[in-house]
Order: C-alpha cells, then structure tokens, then sequence
C-alpha cells in the first residue's frame, strides 16, 4: 500500500516510511546503538559479511588474533580508510590488505557479476548485507544526530538528512544543517574516508554533496527534471501521493544501483585548484568524489539498455546544454561501452572512438576514463600528428577506447565503414563513435583539416556541426558503426541525422538535460538577463537598395562592413568599451587575496580585419590614457593583410596560437579580441562581459553568447553583454528553440492548425466576440 504525502505528518513518520520501502528490497534495519562513531562502521556486521563470503581468510586471522579480531579487522580497514592517498571507495572496489600478508587481502563487498555462468560469484553477490539506521550519533559528544545512515556490509557510505514540506520545512534546512551543524572532522563525514555522498531531502526535492566543508559545502540538485517542452525545468514531477522523490527509495537506494553506482560511475577526481595557488607558477591539486547527477546516471543508463535491443542500428543524439558535466558523462559512456554484451554475452562494440577537438579535454577524458577502467592500455590518446595509419594500429590493437581529434574525422570514417581502406584489417568489427560538441574554439585550422569547404578568407560561417554532418551523410548510416552525438545546440541537420522521431513525427534528441533546466539548477548562468543593445544608426541609400541593377543584400553588406571598418567608429566603440570595462566590469570576481579583479570579456568582431584593427584601437587607447591594469589579446586564424602589412595571431600576441587560451586564463590579460574563434567550445569561467560587433542568428548566436554563462564559484557572476549590431528580440528568437527542447517537425500542414483550433474551442477559453 502506497502512503501519501499529506499523510506524513512530521520528519520521522517519512523516516520509518522510507525504512519499510527499503527494507522491501531486502536492506535490514539496524538499532543505531550498533554504530562505531569512530570507524564510521557497523562492525559486527561487517564481520558477519567476512565471515560468510571469506571463510578461509577470516579463519586463519581468527587463528592469529582470537578474541581481538573484530578490533583489528575494523583498525585495519579504518587506517586504509583514512590514509590520505586511499579512501574507503578504493577499499570497496578492490578489498583491503589487513596485514603483511599477500593471501589476508579481505573483499569488502561483491559486485553483480554480469552473467549466471559462476554459482559462487552469485552466492557471494546475494550475501551482501545492506542496512540502515536511524537517529545515529555521529560524533563523540553525542550532539549530531544524522536522520538516516546507509551501510553496505557494515561500512557506512550515505547520510541523509530528511525534511517534511508538511512541517513548512525543505530541502534548504536540511542544508542548512549539514553547513552549521555538522563537522566534517566527525569520523563519518571525514573526506573520501567517511560517506561516499550526503543527501538533503524533503518530500518534492533531492540536493547532494560528497564533501562538507562548513559554509563551503557545496551542494547540488540530484533531480529528475519536470515537465516537457515549454514546462520543462528543475525539479521533479510530483506524483498522485504528493512525492516528487519517489525515485530515490524505488531505484537510487536499491542494492543493484548503489552497486551499479560503486562499481561503474563514482570515482575520484584530481583537478588543478587555481584559487589555492600562491603564485601562478606553482600548480597544486584538489581531489573530489564525482557522483553522477540525476541526468547523467539516467542518460548512460537509457542508452546501454536501447543498445541492448538495437545494437549498432541506431545513431544517438544526447542534447545535453553547458553545464551538464559532459565530459564526466562521456567518460562513463566510453567505460560502459567496453564491456557492454548483449543477452547471449557478446560484446557490442569491439572499439570506441571518443572525438573532440579540446586538447584539455583530451587529458581530462582520459584521466576520467582510467579512473573507471584501470586496466593498463584501455585508452589510447592520438594527438593531431598521427596517420590514418596509426589510427587504423591502433583500432586493430587490443586498445579499446581510442581518443583524437576531430580534424581526424574524415580518417575515422574511412577506416570503420564496411569498404573502408582498412576494410581488411578491422573486417568484422564494431565501432561506436562518440563525437564531443563540435566546438570550433580552434576553428580555422581545425575546420581547415576536416574540410576544405572553408572560404580562402577562412570566414565561412560552416561550422564543425555542419561539416560532420555532411562527411556523415556522404558515407551514410554504417551498420557496423554507433554514432553519439553530444551537443547542447543540435541544428536541424543534426536532428535529422542523429535524432529520432517521436510520437509525432517529430525528430528530437535521444536523451534531453535543457538549458532552462540547468539555469534553474544553478549550473549556468542566463545571459540574457543582462543583454543590452548599442543603437549604432546608420542610414543605407534607398537608390542603391532601388537599383534593379546592383544586388541589394551585397550593396547592403559592403557597405555595413565598410562602415564596421571604418577608423572613426572603431575609435568611438573602443573607448565605449574600455569605459563600460573599467567602470562595471573590473568591479566583479574580486580575488580575497589579491584584492585585484579576475574579470575578463571578449569583443567579438565581424571579420580578421576587424580583430586587427580593434586590437591596435584598444591598446593605442590604453596607452594614450595610461591605463595599467587591462592588457589585450587578439584571437584569428590565418594571415590578415592591411595597407600592406601581415599581420598573424602569434605575430600580434607574442606568442604561438597554441597557448591564447592559457595566457588569456592569466591575470596579466583582460580583454580578448575574437574574429570567428573562441565563440564555441572554449570554457572561461571568467568570461563577464562580451561585446558584440558581428551578426549574430541561429545556433552560432546561443553559442556565442553561452560563453558567458559559466557559473565561477564562489564568486557570484553577473554575465552582461552589449551588443551593437543585434536585437534582442533576434536574439531571444535564436535562443528559445534551445531553452527547452529542439524539436525538428517533420511535417506541417494546414489540417494540423485546424485540427489545434479545433481543441482549444473545446475548452471554451476564447470568447469569438473577444477575438473579434
């Protein structure tokens, strides 16, 4: 029987209520006196569990220590536990030495093996004990007291602290009381020692944190979404009894996920801390346990399971916006295709190819993938110099996930498709490709070596998308070959190629995380909140737009790129700029420590020519009026020629178009000057303002604006743009289809307007006098 939300009254009512749900999957629940506040362990029945599955082991230790076991098995797991270069994941996934011994290495909890063919797997799977306490004391005064506590095996790896919306409490007091009322130095909460991740739950709302660090804690939303289309957003659906967290109790919590989640998805992250950093030449590194969020875990899940039934058939598009982790969902995707077999244990894929064309990125899913896959030689990362050749070695190796360029793609497709040059070689093989957004932050060369449609100026405005598709289209779907592809802005062609049509007819994305909903989770910022026009006027002589003779939309464009050219108006739109930077910009993402901004914007300009020019404007402008703290970079492809001088993005800067990205990252550089690059793919959360010079519409208007939205923690970011050359009403146009969710219609036609016009009279809403 189902309880409802208005039925419960207060927080331990919904407590003893998720207990039974639980205990329904088999977990026990446990008195909380059973608790060791300084281990963070239930230890008899951690010795329970060794005893059952490890009988051998446990027997010679009982030998050696006697009635001092349990104290020495529960010392020993606890001094692995909290060695700093250990953490109790390690110890979960690979088992714990308890002594010198190499044969006493102890199994702390068995994953489902992936097929029936071992009875004494599956025995030692099924003897996995989880449990659950309520109202545990947590440290040694006995003044914290966590609501709920789940153990695997005896070893505590969540906290949740409940809330009843009923009560007039949420999610937010529960938060509250992990930030101010609870220490992280307490056994349980102790950093990759202590609980794997803490939960803030009510009734309608999850939020999660796998670290707490007083008023640093930082927690973020473990929800489903709500809504579809237009509705859609942050949240959860709520069901016919009121919860919105239903989820959690009938899949997150249950034995096969939290073992799913363990073996296949949590893992630790080392990661630069800039923030920490004494001085920019000394690097120093933070750890942090990555657990998936809603959308990620829902996302790898939902495609392994249709890849199950359609095998290599099917092409994926997950349409996932900035801010979603992509690069952690991709690593999990990679690491779960390995080993993904189908119902008569064959594998589905023999090789996975992961393209992106961000060399970071590159490092960074490489180190995520290993951290998943540790056998040595699993990954293999080729860098822009290697061969259709050695892409082929390497994909006929025993090199399971290959990770390259996107400029390589051509020689990818080449080489996989049925009647490739390398048909031989890889003959019977299957392949998933996994293709990163097409990002074109690198865009003139890398699009160069993908295509060679690029303009001889090298300002086409055919992106990457564009031109993966059109390599994708001329090859045509390989039966032998998976494509996903991840992007946060699919264009109608990529809904085409890699959407799928839904009830009707209608080609949409496999699997969906909106830009709405990240804005209303906090894990991007709206850029829209703060857009601005600059009405820059302009008169176009109606003769020539008249004269049959002369094409307009070519008269109407040289002449706006003269006046775009012009020395008069780049002088008056630098000082506008510069001004607006110093008075409203520089005032933002003040470093405690230094005292000094981090603020950086980008000027964004119609062509190379333009770049140059406003690169010379703005820094003869800052030397004419002293200006010492804001310097410029300037970022083009190619060589630009103006009144006879060459002119290149190394030449101007002073150093090679390779390290643009790390120096503007610097605190020496402000503002960067852009002509068609950097307006995609590239990640600066410093990014505050942009200034805009260049037509913007369509997907490239949302990806050029979206630079801006990267939330820059602690600070809190304020984006603005001012744009002197576009609407807002444009470009609120461009944004919607992406706010939500891209929908390609297939078809329209008359009958289906009548067919809406016809519902909405039903309702009986719209008075004919009124519309009259």
């Amino acid at each position: 029987m189902r309880s409802s939300k208005s039925s419960i009254n207060e927080r331990y009512e919904y407590q003893q209520y998720i207990i039974k749900q639980l205990e329904k999957d088999g977990y026990v629940e446990r008195d909380s006196k059973h608790f060791d506040k300084y281990s963070a362990m239930d230890p008899d029945l951690l010795l329970k569990f060794l005893t059952q599955t490890q009988p051998k082991v446990m027997s010679e230790l009982k030998k050696m220590y006697g009635a001092d076991l349990k104290t020495f098995i529960v010392n020993s797991i606890n001094k692995a536990a909290t060695d700093k270069n250990n953490s109790i994941l390690n110890l979960l996934k690979n088992g714990v030495y308890v002594d010198n011994n190499p044969n006493h290495k102890l199994k702390l909890l068995y994953n489902k093996p992936a097929t029936d063919y071992n009875p004494d797997l599956i025995k030692k799977y099924k003897a996995n004990i989880f449990s659950v306490m309520q109202e545990v004391w947590v440290d040694k005064d006995n003044k914290e007291r966590v609501d709920l506590v789940i153990f695997i095996n005896g070893i505590a790896i969540i906290s949740i602290e409940l809330k009843s919306n009923t009560q007039g409490q949420n999610f937010k007091d529960a938060i509250k009381q992990y930030k101010k009322e609870r220490n992280p130095k307490n056994r349980i909460f102790l950093f990759k020692a202590g609980c794997l991740v803490n939960f803030a739950m009510d009734l309608e709302q999850v939020y999660m944190t796998t670290k707490l660090d007083k008023d640093k804690t930082y927690f973020i939303p473990f929800n489903r979404g709500k809504g579809h289309g237009v509705d859609s957003g942050a949240g959860n659906p709520i069901d016919k009894d009121g919860f919105g967290v239903r989820y959690m109790w009938e899949d997150i919590l249950t034995k096969n996920t939290l073992l799913e989640l363990i073996e296949k998805f949590i893992f630790i992250q080392k990661k630069e801390d800039k923030d920490s950093r004494s001085n920019y030449s000394q690097k120093k590194y933070k750890e942090q346990i990555i657990f998936p969020r809603y959308h990620q875990l829902d996302a790898i899940r939902k495609i392994l399971a249709d890849l199950k039934i359609n095998h290599t058939s099917q092409n994926y598009l997950i349409e996932h916006s900035a801010g979603s982790g992509k690069t952690n969902t991709i690593a999990w995707l990679a690491s779960r295709l390995v080993s993904l077999h189908d119902d008569e244990n064959n594998n589905i894929f023999d090789n996975i190819i992961v393209m992106t064309d961000r060399v970071v990125v590159d490092r960074q899913l490489q180190n995520a993938i290993l951290r998943l896959k540790e056998a040595a030689g699993v990954v293999k990362v080729m860098d822009d110099k290697c061969t259709s050749a050695d892409l082929a070695a390497a994909l006929s190796s025993n090199t399971k996930i290959v990770v390259t360029t996107i400029q390589k793609f051509p020689y990818v497709l080449d080489i996989i498709k049925d009647n490739g040059s390398n048909g031989p070689i890889l003959k019977g093989k299957k392949f998933a490709v996994i293709i990163d957004e097409a990002h074109s932050s690198t865009a003139g060369k890398n699009m160069l070596a993908v295509s060679q449609t690029l303009s001889e100026s090298g300002e086409s405005d055919e992106d990457v998308q564009d031109i993966l598709t059109n390599q994708i289209q001329k090859s045509g779907k390989q039966p032998n070959v998976s494509m996903f592809a991840f992007t946060a802005t699919p264009k109608e062609t990529t809904l085409r190629l890699f959407g799928r049509p839904d009830k009707n007819g209608d080609y949409v994305a496999f699997h969906l995380y909106s830009m709405k909903q990240a804005i209303e989770e906090g894990f991007i910022l709206d850029v829209l909140a703060n857009y601005t026009t600059y009405k820059t006027i302009y008169k176009l002589n109606k003769n020539i737009v008249d004269d049959p003779t002369i094409p307009a939309n070519d008269a109407k464009r040289q002449i706006a790129r003269y006046i775009d050219l012009h020395d008069d108006n780049i002088t008056q739109r630098t000082k506008i700029i510069i001004e607006h930077f110093i008075q409203n910009v520089q005032k933002e993402l003040i470093n405690k420590n230094t005292n000094m901004s981090e603020a950086k914007a980008m000027v964004v300009t119609a062509s190379r020519q333009a770049a140059v020019k406003y690169k010379q404007a703005f820094d003869k402008y800052i030397r004419e009026h002293r200006i010492n703290n804001i310097k410029t970079l300037v970022a083009f492809s190619g060589t630009v020629t103006i009144d006879g001088h060459d002119y290149t993005e190394a030449s101007i800067n002073g150093f090679s178009e390779e390290n643009t990205a790390k120096e503007f990252d610097q605190p020496t550089y402000q503002i960067l000057i852009v002509a068609n690059k950097y307006q995609v793919g590239f990640d600066q959360p410093k990014l505050v303002a942009m200034y805009i010079m260049k037509k913007l519409h369509g997907v490239n208007a949302v990806q050029t604006l979206s630079r801006l939205n990267r939330v820059y923690y602690p600070y809190k970011k304020i984006p603005v743009v001012i744009d002197f050359v576009n609407d807002y009403k444009d470009i609120e146009k461009d944004f919607r289809p992406f706010y939500t969710a891209t929908i390609l219609a297939n078809t329209i036609n008359p009958q289906t307007i009548y067919r809406l016009n016809e519902k909405i009279d039903g309702y009986y809403i719209l008075d004919p006098l009124d519309i009259d």
